[in-house]
């Protein structure tokens, strides 16, 4: 967060943004939009790690739709034979799914359902080009046990921000990460500028 709030016990809601030192090649750079976070353990989407394919290429049916052309984004490790989907809010009268959640103002998430495929590809991508609700798809996720989140917060791997729907969407993604970083406050401001990382102890 940044240096006026205080970090909340449950991250829902929240990015974790990796910070400098963070090695783990799954996470390196990463900007992770936390679903859901309680005694349980924890679920997440990176959600600026582009991957080589478009949803046509990882969706039957896709190909005479302007869907087809919606980029894959590598959500994390955990299950990467699943699809989940991060979309802003359906223009009145399409609907939204019983599975949806909003963990964001303006995000909304779910599954990546047949209906949710069908609304891309049909209604979707009937809309004009300007008109079309921002859409993110993410084959795998990010998860943690019970404990393990706050095992890696303690071990500063993770620098805590306010999720907004600017960076979920962002149009360059790979700037993601710097941005949400400079947004935690001044120190990071000045580590990114000048690469040097002062001991925090």
């Amino acid at each position: 967060m940044s240096e006026k709030d205080e970090t909340p016990r449950w991250l829902g809601g929240c990015f974790l943004v990796s910070d400098f030192d963070l090695v783990d090649p799954n996470f390196h750079r990463a900007v992770v939009l936390m679903i859901d976070h309680d005694e349980e353990g924890a679920f997440g989407l990176v959600v600026n790690r582009p991957s080589p394919f478009t949803l046509g290429e990882v969706i039957d049916g896709m190909d005479d739709s302007p869907a087809s052309s919606i980029p894959v984004y590598v959500g994390g490790p955990v299950q990467q034979n699943a699809l989940f989907v991060l979309h802003e809010e359906r223009p009145a009268g399409a609907g939204a799914a019983d599975a949806a959640e909003q963990p964001v103002e303006g995000v909304a998430f779910e599954p990546a359902t047949q209906e949710l495929m069908d609304w891309l590809k049909g209604e979707w991508g009937d809309l004009p080009e300007a008109d079309r609700p921002a859409v993110r798809v993410y084959v795998g996720y990010s998860g943690w046990a019970s404990g393990q989140l706050e095992g890696e917060l303690e071990a500063e791997a993770w620098v805590v921000l306010r999720a907004t729907r600017e960076i979920v969407f962002h149009p360059d993604p790979r700037n993601a990460w710097a941005e949400a970083l400079a947004r935690t406050g001044p120190l990071y401001q000045i580590i990114l500028q000048t690469g040097f990382k002062p001991s925090m102890n």
